[in-house]
């Protein structure tokens, strides 16, 4: 049955206001300049079109009629809000805000406009690509806005939504990268801080309050994705559990989102902890606890292949589309469960209150030997900017900046540390500590892959020209075997096309992506060709192909999730779903290469495929981020929130003074992997602050 639109609206959800309210309240005066947070609540909408000032008095049928057509015909919901002016400057900001606050997600849309002060925002959730909205607002909304025309511009956010995402949210993938205008590719023009530091405010970073949303519990037999499309849905779908049976659907994508993205910053942040243990007792001492983090990261890859078929396929119907969010969900919680279980016996094994004053002099020693690699790494920079377009210099764009702001985080966490000893606060001497180890081992890592880019490209350059040549001799295989195939020959066309990019990537463009480009359509080409070739001659060749590309592979995959791991604060679920089924089919293709080539060879391809994807998508959510990129020189050192936030350092912080295990730092208690998340939810680490992290949103706007 069609809902009407009053029938189908959210109902505002007072927790996210909740949650809007404690971030704001956890950040310091010095930082409201520097971080987009709502100065003033945002409003809560109590119809589908909320129009106060009445732009679109006389329209209301007509547009109710086209917002419900948009919903029958895509899945999604547009909402509408006409005000005069917006709180806060910024049409997209207050548009965020107001998303984020009646609870909207999924298939959610919200068009704001202030008539008076002429700005306007669109705000999709965070499945919908900053390019797609864009792309509505250009053409089909500014247009009609720039002439008065409200009622023409809600008619064009309804045409163009149909337009842009004919098939809804689910299987849109973002496919461009976002370009910087500076050209940085790390060293910073300017940013303006706060002068010294938090010095003396430092305890703000472990009081922030936490919101930890709670997945449910569900139990779910689901088979492979093509074994459920050929069941009888009706009767074979396992019965919903009673416990989310009343959960909107809205909801349980919002809940998948967060909880994959809160279950990979535990992962992440208790891998980071574990290494540091692993240095300091050995192996033996730490065997439990990998075993343990082996097990949960297992769990964690099966709930992201589950999002990724939901993205990869048609929309499901929705009995099978909410039994595969809860799964997600069910997945993501037990491994959690299984971190928690052992953060007390691992806060014990690594309790410092007794060691903390030599531990915070040891730090202080690292911090100086990684600051000396800085000119050094400067100088590489540099280089790489200028014999590398910045297009090839994805995966390291403002690696130096942010590795330059963790030391000097470091050094102020350290110092932190030391009044806290100074004062007998052994407890917050011991989080300064973790604080700055962690932030320590970050920036080492980023510098590490300052260094080896060069190496990376240097290589790529040469095996392009490989790859280049294979290419074409497969193209002269496909016009002397099937020179008329309608199937084979409009591979050959990409295949021509394929060089072509390669050719210019050469100069002027990204090696390593040109390379996965050439390799899947010299995949797909094999393919058709196998059957036309000497068997044996094609087993050598894949044999040989797969040989060539895996370490290549592998590194470029790696270098990715280093990318993703250190900007986590701002990624959302697509990309950490992307890289995470990106490796787990490149693991897999290592397993099948010696029994079965060919599969093997496919499953490299898609996770070089996936990979790309998934460092565009983490590109693009890190432009939209408000944090250190956005501008400014640094004025003093000390520690740089922002630059700890984008990290994730502060992912699963709340009230970290006592133990755990990738989460809570100190003695005793907490959780491994995080609690909550700084300024979002989830399992164990919850959101990015100010835009990042799962089940949150996108938005787009401007004047007109």
């Amino acid at each position: 049955m069609t809902q009407t639109p009053e029938q189908s609206r959210r109902t505002p959800r007072p927790w996210v206001a909740t949650l809007f309210v404690g971030a704001a309240l956890a950040v310091p005066l010095s930082l409201t300049a520097q971080v987009a947070l709502a100065e003033e609540e945002p409003l809560e909408l109590q119809e589908q079109i909320t129009d106060p000032v009445g732009a679109l008095s006389g329209s209301e049928d007509e547009l109710t009629s086209a917002i419900q057509e948009l919903r029958d015909d895509t899945g999604l919901q547009l909402f509408v809000v006409f005000v005069d002016e917006f709180d806060r400057p910024s049409g997209s900001d207050w548009s965020d805000n107001t998303y984020n606050l009646n609870g909207f997600g999924g298939d959610d849309v919200l068009l704001s406009v202030a008539v008076e002060q002429r700005a306007y925002g669109l705000t999709g959730s965070d499945l919908v690509s900053a390019g797609s909205l864009n792309e509505v607002a250009s053409n089909y909304v500014e247009p009609a806005l720039g002439d008065d025309d409200w009622t023409g511009a809600v008619l064009g956010a309804t045409e163009g939504l149909a337009e842009v995402l004919p098939d809804g949210v689910n299987t849109e993938v973002d496919s461009g990268v976002g370009t910087d205008d500076r050209g940085d590719v790390g060293v910073p023009p300017s940013h303006q801080g706060s002068g010294s530091g938090f010095g003396n405010a430092f305890p703000w970073f472990f009081a922030v309050p936490v919101v930890a949303i709670a997945g449910s519990r569900v139990i779910s037999a689901m088979g492979n994705k093509s074994a459920r499309q050929s069941r009888d849905r009706a009767g074979q779908l396992p019965a919903e559990p009673s416990q989310i049976s009343q959960v909107p659907t809205q909801e349980l994508q919002r809940q998948a989102a967060s909880a994959l993205v809160g279950l990979d910053n535990a992962l992440r942040s208790a891998e980071e902890e574990l290494s540091f243990a692993e240095a300091q007792f050995g192996q033996q001492r730490t065997e439990q606890f990998r075993t343990v983090l082996t097990d949960a990261r297992a769990r964690s890859q099966e709930a992201f292949k589950i999002r990724q078929l939901l993205d990869d396929s048609n929309r499901e119907a929705e009995p099978v589309e909410r039994n595969m969010l809860s799964q997600i969900i069910e997945l993501c919680s037990s491994a959690q469960a299984s971190l928690d279980a052992h953060a007390s016996e691992f806060a014990e094994m690594r309790s410092l209150q007794d060691t903390v004053p030599q531990f915070l002099e040891d730090l202080s020693g690292r911090a100086q030997e990684v600051t000396d690699r800085l000119p050094v790494a400067r100088q590489q920079v540099e280089g790489l900017a200028a014999r590398y377009p910045a297009a090839a210099l994805t995966t390291v764009r403002g690696h130096y900046t942010q590795a330059e702001r963790l030391l000097d985080s470091a050094r102020g966490f350290v110092d932190a540390g030391r009044e806290s000893v100074s004062g007998n606060d052994r407890p917050s001497a011991v989080a300064a500590a973790r604080a700055a180890e962690e932030s320590l081992g970050q920036a080492v890592r980023l510098l590490d892959a300052i260094g080896s880019a060069d190496n990376d490209l240097a290589n790529a350059k040469e095996v392009l020209a490989k790859a280049i040549a294979s290419l074409t001799s497969d193209i002269q295989d496909a016009q002397r075997l099937a020179p008329r195939d309608s199937v084979i020959q409009p591979v050959v066309e990409r295949a021509r096309q394929a060089i072509v990019k390669g050719q210019s990537a050469d100069t002027a463009g990204d090696p390593l992506a040109a390379l996965a480009d050439l390799d899947a359509t010299e995949h797909d080409l094999d393919t058709l060709l196998d059957p036309l070739r000497d068997a044996e001659s094609q087993r050598t060749k894949v044999r040989e192909d797969f040989s060539a590309r895996v370490t290549r592979v592998g590194a470029r995959l790696r270098s990715i999730d280093e990318t993703i791991a250190t900007r986590r604060g701002a990624v959302n679920s697509g990309a950490r779903t992307r890289i995470s089924e990106a490796l787990r089919l490149f693991d897999e293709a290592q397993r099948l290469a010696s029994d079965n080539p060919s599969e093997a060879a496919n499953l490299l391809t898609r996770a070089e495929q996936l990979g790309e994807q998934a460092l565009s998508e983490a590109q693009q959510d890190v432009d939209r981020w408000d944090g250190p990129a956005s501008g400014g020189t640094r004025r003093g050192g000390g520690i740089d929130p922002l630059s700890v936030i984008l990290g994730g350092i502060l992912a699963g912080s709340g009230n970290r003074h006592s133990g755990g295990w990738g989460g809570s730092w100190g003695g005793g208690g907490g959780g491994f992997g995080g609690g909550g998340g700084f300024g979002g939810g989830g399992f164990g680490g919850g959101g990015g602050f100010g835009g990042g992290g799962g089940g949150g949103s996108t938005s787009v706007g401007g004047r007109f």
